[in-house]
């Protein structure tokens, strides 16, 4: 009886393994076909366990033990153009980008590191049902798999690219959809490509459990490391094309609110963007800029600051992260010899208008950098801000800090 429980479970986990890595191999595309194959050799796995007690309750235990603390989308429903599927949900990302479009070998639409012209389209993102807040996967008992699992990964599907009309359509349809007729849109930073982006602005978007359109500006970086030269170049030229997919969004697909999250490096395409770009002076009945978030910009202080009052006249808020462990923003202001807008200490930026939130006793990664996506206590400042609007005053852990040109808000240390 064990030699033939042994085997079995030696066969059914080879099926599985053998599931993974085709789902692996098809990334970032991966077809429904496979994710079926890798859902159901998980659970013939599975019922061999459940069906031999005490092996049943031992996987109980286990699987109840790795997945606490799980997230589920919520409290407010999804989209109804949100679509479940097996453990997961498949968000729309609407994008634009001004990356160069390339088609890979198997036919799968993708964009590389190339500069491009403007252009437009959706894409699918799978966000799992369990999935700790701030994590771009969740835990299973099979985790002994080192493969990406599309049952536990967040990962990326079809990209459809589209004109900006259809775009414009699509993005009507979609927020005829909802209520409050609201986007979000996520600017990436340096060091950061294609598909990472797309899965960066859906996995915020589930854990803030925001309900309107998701969109993404993708700009041009390079994606490697030591390309921070020529990522600084892109951002740059990428500005009149993010000015241009605002004035669409605003103008042509009825949208009443959008807000703005940019991290790092994209902040200085937000700041430049909206700097040179009077979304109060758009026609009658555009839509108007909501919640603006700088986290850990990677842009010069004093650039920062001469751009701002323009920036806070057209949005209902404007928020900047900043930490003095940020070791990413440490090494940027080596580079060019000048405090950074996401440094806090002595260089912090204070300024009437502008809710300046101090996350260095938080804590957060290696480098300190990306605590907006990946830490639950800043993500949890953001749901504030976002679900309910609340003004840094009524939101949790944050202390008043006096400063010579008015007070900003710091976290307490984790204990």
């Amino acid at each position: 009886m064990l030699r033939t429980l042994e085997e079995e479970l030696v066969a059914g986990l080879r099926a599985f393994d053998g599931a993974c890595a085709a789902a692996a191999g098809e990334a970032p595309a991966v077809t429904p076909e496979t994710f079926d194959a890798v859902d159901s050799a998980a659970r013939a796995v599975e019922a061999l366990l459940r069906a031999r007690p005490p092996l049943g309750a031992w996987f109980n235990r286990e699987f109840d033990r790795l997945v606490e603390g799980r997230e589920r989308f919520g409290p407010a429903a999804a989209p109804t153009y949100w679509t479940s599927y097996l453990r997961s949900l498949l968000v729309p990302v609407m994008y634009a980008t001004d990356r160069a479009f390339e088609v890979s070998g198997a036919g799968a639409v993708t964009y590389g590191s190339g500069r491009g012209e403007l252009s437009y389209g959706r894409a699918t993102v799978s966000v799992p049902d369990e999935r700790p807040a701030g994590t771009a996967g969740k835990p299973r008992w099979w985790r002994l798999q080192f493969r990406p699992d599309p049952g536990r990964d967040v990962l990326l599907g079809a990209i459809e690219p589209s004109g900006r009309g259809a775009f414009a359509e699509q993005v009507r349809t979609q927020l005829d959809d909802g209520a409050d007729r609201e986007a979000l849109v996520f600017v990436h930073g340096f060091n950061v490509a294609f598909a990472d982006a797309a899965r960066q602005a859906a996995q915020i978007a589930y854990d803030l459990n925001f309900t309107g359109v998701v969109l993404l500006y993708s700009w041009a970086s390079k994606g490697r490391l030591l390309d921070y030269p020529a990522d600084g170049d892109a951002v740059r030229r990428a500005v009149p094309y993010f000015q241009d997919f605002l004035r669409t969004l605003l103008t042509r697909t009825g949208v009443r609110e959008v807000h703005i999250m940019a991290h790092s490096m994209g902040n200085r395409l937000l700041a430049d963007g909206l700097a040179g770009l009077d979304t109060e002076a758009l026609p009658e009945g555009s839509g108007r800029l909501g919640h603006v978030v700088f986290a850990a910009p990677d842009v010069d202080r004093d650039v920062f600051a001469h751009l701002l009052p323009s920036v806070l006249r057209q949005a209902r808020t404007c928020t900047l992260y900043v930490s003095d462990r940020d070791r990413a923003l440490s090494a940027a202001r080596k580079l060019s010899d000048f405090p950074r807008a996401g440094q806090s200490g002595t260089s912090v930026i204070v300024a009437p208008g502008l809710d300046t939130i101090d996350v260095t006793e938080l804590g957060a990664d290696l480098l300190g950098h990306s605590y907006m996506a990946n830490h639950t206590t800043v993500l949890g400042d953001l749901y504030g801000l976002f679900r309910h609007g609340h003004a840094p005053a009524e939101r949790y852990g944050l202390a008043r800090t006096p400063h010579p040109d008015g007070d900003y808000w710091s976290f307490a240390p984790q204990k």
